[in-house]
């Protein structure tokens, strides 16, 4: 059997799945063969005890190539590299022990593995999924049950966060547009003006207005009448009376 880690409350990750390493030893303790493998398992999971994940995936890999169609060594080698942080490579790993699975008991352990892969690639729709899938094989588990209620609590945290997103941008979108509309309706009320202002026909002239010439005219009549009142006194009086004019205009 196979235990799972469940260290989520301690430091917010995801459980990992540990092997058990005596179901490992027992399984293969019925042949020299089994032996053999069981002898490179035993490696591997003291490594990966040690944390040496590396070496402990080379030992659960040179333990498959004696037996490829093995799920234990298998499935340690998934969970050697899940520990490395290697996530996508986990993932596809695990996604092929689900068809590698020889009882719902495997399968639900690759399932749950598989989900955690995802679920630290950020792909929480398809670790909800992968979760459901273990429980599918394994309605019993807890350890699935805790993380696919981990996984729709942070979706739907990522969803509300998406709406929250989408209204603020249709509300920045909503007064980027009601700014354009504002300055084209301030430019269109512009250009009508100076439209209005360039049809408006010039002022004519003021009809009481004297031009130069008119103006001319009457300083000389004005002139030969005081000439001609001058002469008149002068043959009246004898002499000029200056009389001073002034220009109304």
């Amino acid at each position: 059997n196979f235990t799972y880690k469940n260290d989520l409350k301690k430091n917010n990750k995801i459980p990992y799945s540990l092997p058990n390493i005596f179901l490992i030893i027992v399984l293969f303790q019925i042949s020299v063969f089994g032996q053999n493998i069981n002898k490179e398992i035993r490696k591997g999971v003291n490594l990966y005890k040690d944390s040496s994940f590396v070496n402990a995936e080379k030992k659960f890999g040179e333990a498959l190539l004696k037996d490829q169609d093995s799920f234990i060594p298998s499935f340690n080698l998934a969970d050697a590299v899940y520990k490395q942080n290697d996530f996508e490579r986990s993932a596809s790993l695990f996604k092929g022990l689900t068809k590698k699975a020889k009882n719902k008991k495997q399968k639900s352990m690759a399932y749950h593995n598989l989900g955690n892969s995802l679920y630290n690639q950020n792909k929480i729709e398809e670790s909800i999924e992968a979760y459901k899938n273990a429980l599918r094989n394994n309605p019993d588990d807890q350890d699935s049950k805790y993380n696919l209620a981990l996984a729709k609590k942070l979706l739907k945290k990522e969803e509300e966060k998406e709406e929250q997103e989408e209204e603020q941008e249709e509300q920045e979108q909503e007064e980027e547009e009601e700014q354009e509309e504002e300055q084209e309706n301030e430019e269109n009320s512009q250009q009508n003006q100076e439209a209005e202002d360039q049809q408006k026909p010039e002022k004519p002239d003021d009809p009481n207005e004297m031009t130069q010439e008119e103006a001319e005219q009457m300083l000389n009549a004005l002139e030969n009448k005081e000439r001609e009142l001058q002469e008149e006194l002068q043959k009246k009086k004898g002499k000029a009376v200056n009389l001073k004019i002034e220009k109304d205009w």
